[in-house]
């Protein structure tokens, strides 16, 4: 769907009333961190349950993949009061307590772990992720670490997806460096066509998200979101990509299925495009502003587990590995001869490394042009 048609439907969505609450509830996720060091087979050791005397009003949300028990913490779901000031009580133990990115205080009361809760006015659902973020203009890069203590919904039995997973860490990374090496989010923060997200697939089924079969993205979220063309791009079991499923959101458009040689290009709010993908014939990616030649990124060896090698015209050639590492919880990349090394929270996977630099000197002239 594009040009003028796809205009129209936009305006007519972001115009459209939103939905009226059926109840005034809104929906809780809270992460219960256990002991340092729990054994692997600790599943349901250490367990944390909500107390319901705590508060009538509140119920626990069985919501597939909402909650969640393993080794390394106790997610609990529940719907709770809108807009009220409430302090909640459970059972069990922990050492720490979070709500969507940030660490909650608790205190312990009559053998309870008592936790207050700020008033929300809207669902508060993300403390089960474990991932991080690169900000940079006009793009942000989300990394999920694929960690095997923590693998649910389709990802909680069987082969883990070591291979898919390593691939999609090298290929989020080479999408970056072509973002980089075309300006394509100055670009997009400059026009404000909106910004630029490349993601993974996430393993431990966060708040119901199956993210299945294996995949990356790299979309445009429009302003207001309606009209976000999501790009999936599937990774087979030999680390090379297979074909690019596109939706759009908010405009009720079919999905469209893109194979191997056939081109994507993502257009923006003002109806033009702003970059391509191909997935070539032999499972490569090619990745180019829209009308102009791409730059290709091939795998290092069979597949992209081994690692990318970006190919763009007028430049030089530059490879690109990266490796998680789960129990130092750093990420390092290496760029040509950089090599970059991104640090995270063990229990969150939120980054911890510094990504704003201190202001300057007051005396400091700053170019704001």
């Amino acid at each position: 769907m594009r040009g003028s048609a796809l205009i129209t439907a936009l305006v007519l969505a972001c115009a459209a009333p939103a939905s009226a609450q059926t109840d005034d509830t809104v929906r809780l996720v809270v992460k219960f961190m256990k002991a340092d060091g729990a054994a692997p087979g600790s599943v349901g050791q250490d367990r944390v349950r909500f107390d319901p005397a705590s508060c009538p009003a509140c119920s626990l949300d069985t919501t597939p993949g909402f909650a969640a028990d393993n080794s390394r913490e106790t997610i609990v779901a529940l719907n709770v009061p809108r807009l009220r000031q409430l302090e909640l009580g459970f059972t069990g133990t922990t050492r720490r307590v979070i709500v969507e990115t940030g660490d909650l205080a608790f205190r312990i009361e009559g053998g309870h772990l008592i936790v207050p809760i700020p008033p929300l006015d809207r669902d508060a659902i993300t403390a089960g992720e474990y991932a991080m973020h690169i900000v940079e203009p006009g793009m942000v890069l989300r990394f999920e670490h694929a960690d095997p203590a923590r693998r649910a919904g389709a990802y909680a039995t069987g082969r883990f997806p070591t291979v898919e997973r390593q691939a999609a860490s090298n290929l989020e990374f080479a999408q970056r460096e072509v973002i980089r090496r075309l300006g394509l989010g100055e670009r997009v923060a400059r026009e404000r066509l909106g910004t630029i997200e490349v993601m993974g697939f996430d393993t431990n089924y966060p708040h119901g998200h199956t993210d299945a079969p294996p995949h990356i993205h790299m979309h445009l979220r429009w302003p207001r979101n309606a009209g976000t063309q999501i790009g999936h791009y599937y990774i087979g079991a030999d680390g090379l990509l297979v074909r690019n499923v596109v939706g759009v959101k908010g405009l009720g458009a079919p999905e469209r299925v893109f194979a191997r040689g056939e081109t994507f290009t993502t257009i923006g709010p003002d109806e033009r495009g702003v970059y391509a993908h191909t997935i070539t014939p032999e499972g490569w990616l090619a990745l180019g502003t829209a009308g102009e030649p791409s730059c290709i990124i091939r795998p290092i060896g069979e597949g992209f587990q081994s690692g990318a090698r970006i190919l763009c015209p007028g430049q030089a050639d530059i490879d690109v590995r990266v490796t998680d590492d789960l129990t130092e919880a750093t990420v390092s990349v290496q760029i040509g001869r950089v090599t970059e090394r991104f640090r995270y929270d063990r229990d969150t996977g939120a980054l911890t490394s510094p990504s704003n630099v201190p202001p300057s000197p007051p005396s400091v002239y700053i170019d704001t042009r």
